[in-house]
């Protein structure tokens, strides 16, 4: 059954966190398309469902507490998401699709599958597909199955140039994961696409983490090009932005929880109430985001720590000034909620004080 009673527009959410900057490039890239005013929005950057640093690059079971960790704190999202209405969801991870998908037949809102519209904006294709992203992604086999049921060759990189990716995202000086874009990671990411192109003869390449658009833009592409470390024939597919037109360009259902949230808090749920704000547009969120991370960059700095990956990010969430009953649900939660970027620049350091306390 739709929602009809909550007289609002149609609802976007955005799941985040893993990173949040992947989230604001969800954000910018809505923001870009004429559609996106049509809808209010919900964006939930919620980094708890990130690996811990020293959880990253390892094999986990199941059973492992990391994994058990990770699924009771995505399905506890999912259902806050459902709680706060939303009428379609997009998640701005692709290798978390796969957790996501095991939860998701349980969630009745309608889930706009960033693999599977990369796959079926390429049907009928006829060149082989290179496969970019994290170690995880790769080894899912996620968008190779996704190309191949379009009848498209999909390729992958080899285990050293799968190695520079890995660096490029996730180095503690200079990856991308440490909210900076730098020479060194763009670098390494064109080293990756150049080999990889002569040695297997592809010419698309799949961004296929949500990390690698932040330094692969259009407009950076283009610059690669020019200067010559990228071929002028290669085709850059940006998954996130196919995830973006998706999302604004469907009209998704809801239904309404039959149990309190507090019922689906699982035993290893890793929750932090998110800093939630009230934004007039996407614009302000996208803002007010970005002055976030300068801030952490900066408070870490001080005190001799680096951003060592998404889960050291503060949890945040924005949504549609004119959601009146988002703003209601969250107060429900004992969320505070602010509203603009000089409330801000009040409350964030005793913020970031709690919130590091707890990695100390």
């Amino acid at each position: 059954m739709k929602i009809t009673d909550n007289l609002h527009s149609p609802r976007i959410g955005v799941i985040g966190g893993m990173g949040n900057e992947a989230m604001v490039d969800l954000m910018l890239k809505m923001a870009s398309l004429p559609m996106h005013s049509d809808y209010q929005f919900v964006a939930f950057g919620n980094s708890r469902l990130a690996y811990k640093p020293q959880e990253v690059m390892q094999q986990w079971l199941p059973t492992d507490i990391p994994e058990l960790r990770k699924y009771d704190t995505a399905a506890y999202t999912l259902r806050l998401m459902q709680y706060l209405a939303v009428d379609q969801l997009g998640l701005a991870c692709n290798s978390a699709h796969e957790l996501f998908r095991r939860i998701l037949p349980e969630i009745p809102v309608t889930f706009v599958d960033m693999i599977q519209q990369t796959a079926t904006s390429l049907q009928g294709c006829q060149d082989t597909v290179l496969v970019m992203g994290v170690n995880s992604l790769i080894e899912s086999k996620l968008y190779q199955t996704a190309l191949t049921e379009q009848g498209i060759k999909a390729t992958q990189p080899s285990v050293d140039n799968q190695a520079k990716i890995m660096e490029a995202i996730y180095n503690p000086n200079f990856g991308i994961k440490t909210a900076q874009i730098t020479k060194q990671a763009e670098i390494l990411l064109c080293e990756v696409i150049c080999d990889e192109i002569a040695t297997q003869g592809c010419s698309k390449v799949i961004l296929g983490c949500t990390e690698l658009p932040l330094a692969l833009t259009a407009s950076s592409c283009q610059r690669f090009k020019a200067q010559g470390i990228l071929p002028e024939n290669v085709e850059v597919i940006d998954a996130s932005m196919a995830l973006a037109q998706a999302l604004v360009s469907i009209q998704g259902q809801t239904e309404p929880l039959t149990q309190p949230l507090t019922t689906y808090q699982g035993q290893h749920l890793d929750w932090v109430q998110p800093l939630a704000f009230r934004v007039s547009s996407l614009a302000e969120g996208i803002e007010i985001q970005q002055r976030i991370f300068d801030y952490t960059v900066d408070y870490l700095t001080a005190r001799n720590q680096s951003l060592a990956g998404s889960y050291f990010h503060l949890p945040t969430l924005f949504f549609s000034a004119s959601a009146t009953d988002i703003e209601h649900k969250l107060h429900a939660l004992d969320i505070d909620v602010y509203s603009g970027i000089n409330a801000l620049d009040e409350i964030i350091t005793d913020k970031f004080v709690k919130y590091y306390a707890d990695f100390e």
